[in-house]
């Protein structure tokens, strides 16, 4: 019956491995050593999730793995086993609080049963070789006749995008839209993590759908990624059909059924609609308030926005995208110190947000403290207005605490 476990700070802690369903709350700040996170079962119904500080967990079950290439073997990677030579380059994700205070190699990524990775500054790019490519940020190609014998797995999907300015930028991430015109299905892929390119360095998005039972002779298929063409600019794309003759197939499919995941591509998605035929694969809400819109442009004006709670779906409506203000308003201006969790990353920025909050009606002193990633804001201030503020710098922040000092 246990609803709510809280493991903020123990740095010892290595494993939490069959959490029981029941769980509303989950709370492991700063457990420094966690690596990985399981479920007794594929259906649980967390409620809060908090991870902040958790600098070697790759794994919650259910919802991504983000693991070293060089932890994997040629057969865990099957038709992608060649990037195992780049294994020791270094790659610079961001995205998600996984991301902080890590330095990475090359990672992949498994989530919605779809595997990811990003090259960064890798001049070779014979990878770049695909059956239909693109310059520009868009292809369409139809599924061509093939022997029943090499039955098709999935599809190879690559992006070529890089920064060409050195301005401070709140970059968002590139995302995938992958669409079978014939029946009416899309998929469009907002991956947990991303690579923020260098100036004027490539980076190679590889991402692999495994929709083979989707792919049928004759169907228009489109692949087209987004990004935020002020800070990113895309060089070429392509894809290539996976085939695979069926003893191979069925290991494949075998590698995949171990993750024990209930919510992957070409299975239920239900969560994720957001229109017929339409699924939003999203943890993170990047886009905030901006989201409706968005999925607009991606999906037409019928979608439905569904709020991700940064970390999993739901149905909650826009006014719920940020449930912890409901519990941190200060309606009479008492005067309180607001804590807030924010990931502060260079000088400048730390700056202009704290000149930005400074200047905010009834602000009396503003604290950073950039080794633990917290704000302190003190006065006759309502923690909702800071919050605001600083998501004009930050999209990842969270109001923590406030300590009350009495009437303004």
């Amino acid at each position: 019956m246990l609803q709510y476990l809280n493991l903020n700070g123990c740095p010892n802690l290595k494993s939490l491995p069959c959490l029981p369903s029941t769980l509303k709350e989950l709370n492991v700040d700063w457990c420094t050593s966690l690596e990985k996170i399981t479920f007794q079962s594929a259906r649980f119904t967390l409620e809060k999730f908090d991870y902040e500080g958790c600098f070697k967990l790759c794994e919650i079950e259910g919802l991504f793995k983000l693991v070293s290439i060089a932890k994997l073997d040629e057969a865990d990677l099957q038709h992608m086993r060649w990037i195992k030579a780049y294994q020791d380059h270094k790659v610079d994700l961001v995205g998600d609080v996984i991301t902080e205070g890590r330095t990475f190699d090359i990672q992949m990524l498994f989530e919605y049963g779809i595997r990811s990775t990003y090259l960064q500054g890798i001049k070779d790019q014979s990878m770049m070789i695909h059956e239909y490519t693109s310059s520009s940020r868009y292809l369409s190609f139809h599924v061509p006749f093939h022997p029943k014998k090499n039955r098709i797995l999935g599809l190879n999907v690559m992006f070529l995008y890089r920064s060409p300015d050195e301005e401070d930028r709140d970059m968002l991430p590139p995302l995938a839209k992958i669409s079978n015109i014939t029946k009416r299905i899309t998929w469009v892929y907002n991956p947990v993590v991303f690579c923020e390119p260098r100036v004027d360095e490539d980076v190679v998005w590889l991402s692999y759908w495994p929709i083979g039972d989707l792919l049928d002779v004759g169907d228009e298929f489109q692949v087209i990624i987004f990004l935020d063409k002020k800070v990113l600019i895309v060089r070429e794309c392509g894809a290539s059909l996976v085939y695979m003759d069926d003893g191979n197939l069925e290991k494949g499919k075998e590698n995949c059924e171990t993750m024990k995941w209930e919510e992957v591509i070409g299975g239920d998605l239900s969560k994720f609609e957001v229109t017929k035929g339409g699924y939003y694969l999203c943890r993170i809400d990047f886009f905030q308030s901006r989201t409706a819109d968005v999925l607009k442009k991606l999906f037409g004006d019928n979608s439905l926005y569904r709020d991700s709670r940064r970390w999993r779906p739901s149905s909650q409506p826009v006014s719920a995208v940020y449930p912890e203000v409901k519990a941190f308003r200060n309606p009479k201006r008492y005067k309180i110190e607001v804590e807030l969790g924010v990931n502060f990353s260079s000088e400048s920025e730390t700056d202009k947000i704290g000149k930005a909050v400074s200047s905010l009606v009834g602000v009396e002193s503003v604290s950073i403290r950039k080794e633990i990633q917290r704000l302190f804001v003190v006065g006759c201030i309502d923690p909702q207005a800071v919050a605001t503020c600083v998501r004009e710098f930050k999209k990842m922040v969270q109001v923590l605490t406030y300590i009350y000092y009495g009437n303004c």
